[in-house]
């Protein structure tokens, strides 16, 4: 089992809120087309499901640009089959409602900046079975914030958003569960089940898989028919996935503003290779300090 090194955040302080953020991307160090071109499609996607920030707005309630900006290497680590690489936000911007007040009633962290770093012998066999697409998705949601920021905004300032407590398995924010019950049939379900399992990295950080990753879960999506074992931010990867409502409504949680209609399977067409390698060079140095874990899935 690969695991996803545990790397860092740290906070920014901005009393000034900002709007709707793109994920822009640095690359550093040498890559091939293809490789680069997956985390540009994933970063295109991801910027097409989100709308907007909750809070991101200047005094008179007008958008004003923010940015969330992810470095991005596929370094030589340890070879295939060993630390498959760290992936998360790093920096956090700080918003609230009445930047002008000490006491504002709503306030959120966003992510900044994130970093993903994968080894680059294990790309080279994700490229060859087709997953490193979905691998960069599910990654590049945890530098978002799925599974990485759950807890960051509880109690920040005036409205609680008590997302998730660790190690409980209870996911409660209410626009994921209001998906959960519609989605996957749970009408009565008061929580949206977390995955208690896979060891650090995997665990308190994903929906909730049975055995590991191994058979289905019986819950099924009614957008797409396919079971949950098969959603995007499961802890086990699946040649075939979706992202379900519910995902997205994980980011609508976190004060993303979401356009549920990007849930459902994803296709993504491999463009052939052209050369061998390209250098990307203008990534900034990783930022140091407390990051919550995200982890790639294995197949």
């Amino acid at each position: 089992m690969k695991s996803i090194v545990p790397a860092v955040i740290a906070v920014l302080s901005a009393h000034v809120a900002h709007a709707a953020s793109l994920i822009s991307l640095e690359f550093s160090g040498p890559m091939t087309p293809i490789q680069q071109q997956t985390f540009v499609d994933a970063a295109d996607f991801w910027n097409s499901v989100i709308l907007g920030y909750d809070l991101v707005s200047d005094a008179n309630g007008s958008p004003t640009p923010h940015s969330l900006t992810v470095s991005v290497s596929i370094p030589f680590i340890d070879g295939s089959g060993g630390v498959l690489g760290s992936a998360g936000p790093e920096n956090l911007a700080y918003y609230d409602n009445d930047p002008f007040s000490p006491n504002p009633t709503v306030a959120l962290y966003y992510a900044a900046t994130g970093s993903m770093s994968f080894d680059s012998a294990d790309v080279a066999g994700m490229v060859a079975d087709s997953t490193f697409y979905g691998v960069v998705l599910h990654e590049m949601a945890h530098v978002l914030g799925i599974g990485t920021l759950w807890t960051f905004n509880n109690n920040v300032n005036g409205t609680s958003y008590e997302l998730y407590a660790d190690g409980s398995g209870q996911y409660t924010g209410p626009n994921a569960l209001a998906r959960w019950q519609s989605e996957f049939n749970q009408p009565s379900a008061t929580y949206v089940p977390v995955e208690l399992g896979g060891g650090p990295g995997t665990a308190n950080g994903h929906w909730n898989e049975n055995n590991s990753g191994v058979g289905n879960t019986g819950f099924v999506s009614n957008l797409t028919g396919m079971d949950l074992s098969n959603e995007l931010m499961t802890g086990w990867a699946s040649n075939t996935f979706f992202i379900s409502e519910m995902t997205l409504g994980a980011l609508d949680d976190l004060g993303y503003i979401v356009d549920y209609s990007k849930a459902g399977v994803v296709d993504h067409i491999v463009v052939p290779e052209l050369t061998s390698l390209v250098l990307c060079l203008g990534a900034v140095p990783l930022m140091m300090g407390r990051r919550r874990p995200g982890r790639c899935r294995r197949a």
